[in-house]
């Protein structure tokens, strides 16, 4: 993202806008907040560009925070799915398996 363009930025924003893909807008809005805080740190003034994204990006992320709620319980499920598989994985490890079946010549 270091290496996208305002324009494209925002054209990335309108986009995951419209999907409301709420990680892709905060991965946006993580990208005008390091472009603002970078020229802060040197002294300058922050890019009204940078300060608009970042403006516009914020207030679409306070609007839709429902949507990361739905997200945070998604990755709850994943986290405990992948408890399971993990558990079934480590078993199945502890168990021989051909390699250790194998014939060897010595």
């Amino acid at each position: 993202m270091k290496n996208l363009t305002f324009e494209e930025l925002m054209d990335l924003f309108l986009s995951s806008k419209e999907n409301k893909d709420y990680k892709e807008v905060l991965k946006i809005n993580s990208e005008f907040k390091r472009r603002v805080n970078k020229r802060r740190l040197m002294n300058k003034k922050p890019m009204k560009t940078s300060l608009s994204g970042l403006n516009q990006t914020e207030e679409w992320l306070n609007l839709n925070s429902f949507l990361k709620d739905e997200i945070d319980e998604n990755l709850k499920n994943k986290d405990v799915l992948k408890d399971k598989t993990s558990k079934i994985r480590n078993k199945n490890l502890r168990e021989p398996t051909d390699i250790n079946k194998k014939n060897t010549l010595w």
